[in-house]
């Protein structure tokens, strides 16, 4: 049984080595079937990250305003925008706030506790209307409302023109209007405006 055993094995390690044998494709020096690999660079990149080589991924996702320095479009008014958001963003319970500028409004998306709402809004409401005296101040504290507001924001700040995200403010604006305090209609339809 031994010399059976053993037998067996050299067979099983003989077959196995037999399709090793030869060139394969990789030792194949003229071989130039090579998929175009890309690289990522971020050389250029004028938004002034503190975290520049850390990767793409990284970089995408990474939408911190302390690492970023915003590159509003030209036509924008991304100094009053970044004003409104860090005082209202100072204002003890607001976790994060998000500014858009349409026209003559102002929508100040903010992220807080749902108990502190009618009490901040409020607050935030006075503190534009200080920065911003001639606008329509327009307060928004629904979670689906703010992420909207949010994109907008970041996609202003990144140096996208007014223009490119015209459909998605008139959108946001229309369904603040339309749900007035109740804003379980302005969720419903997120992106039918964006056509």
């Amino acid at each position: 049984m031994n010399f059976l055993g053993k037998s067996l094995t050299v067979t099983i390690l003989a077959v196995g080595l037999v399709g090793c044998n030869g060139v394969n494709e990789s030792q194949d020096k003229n071989d130039n079937d090579v998929r175009p690999i890309g690289y990522y660079s971020n050389e250029g990149d004028n938004r002034g990250d503190l975290d520049r080589g850390n990767g793409f991924i990284t970089d995408m996702t990474d939408r911190d305003v302390n690492d970023h320095t915003a590159t509003y479009h030209e036509d924008y008014d991304g100094k009053l925008a970044e004003r409104i958001a860090k005082n209202v963003n100072d204002i003890r319970g607001v976790d994060d706030a998000h500014v858009i500028l349409e026209d003559n409004n102002v929508i100040v998306g903010i992220d807080t506790d749902k108990k502190k709402k009618t009490e901040l809004t409020n607050k935030v409401r006075e503190i534009t209307s200080k920065l911003a005296p001639n606008r329509d101040v327009k307060i928004v504290a629904d979670r689906n409302m703010v992420n909207r507001i949010e994109n907008v924001d970041n996609n202003l700040r990144d140096g996208r023109a007014y223009t490119e995200v015209e459909s998605d403010v008139r959108g946001i604006s229309n369904d603040i209007v339309n749900a007035g305090s109740d804003l379980g209609n302005a969720i419903k339809r997120p992106f039918e405006n964006n056509r």
